[in-house]
């Protein structure tokens, strides 16, 4: 028997693909959509369903060859009946539409199967203690010593395959597009750098206390106004010319536990406020900034490590956060605001660690409008100001 699994194994990794050899069967996925705003239905959009039609074997990954894919539009109640042939129980499916997000890429395939009943091959049971199992044995050495691979692989092929059902029904929710405009957007940043440099040690409690050179960030440009990624040589590459906030760093080692903090801090008359996100990948922020809302002076964060392993941590902003921003404020001889910019941050936005202290920052996708007092935060995905950097994947 596990002569006959090597085998098996050594006929795998050979590398070949062959049609299953298992029944044709008819196929639906019937999918409602829906308005997440109105709950009305979505009548535009286009459910698309990717099956396998032949099966890889080699152990490396299945190629395109091997898929194809079926679609069909919802009707004036939003449902999309697809309609497709398939070997295999598993499928995935996604939806797109011109008027709503819900982007595959952002959203994600969904992975389905249809219930199944397998009567498996009595080759995967030898008993070669019996008659027909070392004849079935022998059978498999025979093809296995005649490079029929494909021969050999039938072999274990499921004796019955019975589906007790080959419908799914799915229904989901996407956010509908309103205004989306040009704007900055950056996302999946490698992080930028911020300086080493220290600027002072103090005491305070009995603990040594160790200041970093503060660093200012232009949000339009995401780059640091001060760049120093050399930690202590002077660099002449691209920095940042506004500065949209202020970040402070300090470090303390006390009991073998290393604590990087410290907080980012606004200009008067900026700030930002945090929000949950919605909980749909494919629009997890907002539309607009909350122009009346409480905006914070100071956002703190903190990090503590024992021998560089994270041990409690208190990021910018958490995996199911966001925040939006007022910045670069400007107000009459009255105090009154007559200027700023919005933006917004989807987190998680952290400075990293456990390095020696912390010295990048980090965050999901960033957003600036530069259109001066427009609320506006909805990234027009496909038109991005932003002359460097990745563009964000959300709008």
């Amino acid at each position: 028997m596990n002569k006959m699994v090597c085998l098996l194994g050594a006929s795998l990794f050979a590398g070949c693909m062959v049609v299953n050899a298992l029944t044709v069967h008819t196929g639906h996925l019937i999918v409602s959509l829906t308005d997440r705003e109105t709950g009305l239905p979505i009548t535009n959009a286009t459910a698309m369903v990717r099956v396998r039609t032949k099966r890889s074997y080699g152990g490396h990954s299945t190629p395109s060859t091997c898929f194809r894919t079926v679609t069909a539009d919802t009707d004036s109640n939003g449902i999309a009946n697809v309609e497709f042939q398939f070997y295999f129980s598993d499928f995935h499916w996604w939806v797109k539409s011109p008027t709503h997000y819900c982007h595959r890429y952002r959203v994600g395939a969904r992975n389905e199967f249809f219930k199944r009943a397998v009567e498996k091959s009595d080759y995967f049971n030898i008993d070669t203690n019996t008659v027909q199992g070392l004849a079935m044995y022998n059978e498999l050495v025979q093809l296995d010593n005649n490079n029929d691979y494909l021969g050999f692989i039938a072999k274990f092929e499921p004796k019955s395959v019975t589906y007790t059902n080959n419908v799914v029904v799915r229904s989901a929710s996407f956010f509908p597009k309103h205004n989306p405009r040009p704007m900055y957007a950056y996302g999946d940043m490698d992080g930028d750098y911020l300086s080493m440099k220290k600027t002072t040690t103090f005491v305070t409690n009995g603990l040594e206390v160790t200041r970093y050179k503060p660093v200012d960030y232009d949000m339009k440009e995401c780059l640091v106004v001060s760049y120093n990624p050399n930690h202590d040589d002077e660099w002449d590459g691209p920095a940042g010319k506004v500065a949209d906030f202020h970040i402070e760093r300090f470090c303390v080692t006390t009991n073998g536990v290393k604590t990087t903090y410290g907080w980012i801090d606004f200009a008067p008359g900026c700030g930002a406020y945090k929000r949950n996100t919605t909980g749909d990948s494919s629009f997890p922020t907002t539309y607009e900034a909350e122009t009346n809302a409480t905006f914070l002076s100071r956002i703190p964060f903190e990090c503590s490590s024992v021998s560089g392993n994270v041990v409690r941590a208190q990021d910018i902003l958490g995996d199911d956060e966001y925040m939006v921003l007022r910045t670069r404020v400007m107000t009459n001889a009255v105090g009154v605001v007559t200027n700023c910019n919005y933006s917004k941050i989807l987190g998680p936005m952290y400075i990293s660690y456990p390095m020696d202290p912390s010295d990048r920052v980090h965050f999901k996708s960033l957003i600036f409008n530069p259109t001066p007092n427009d609320p506006n935060l909805e990234y027009d995905l496909k038109n991005n100001l932003a002359p460097r950097g990745n563009g964000s994947w959300y709008p």
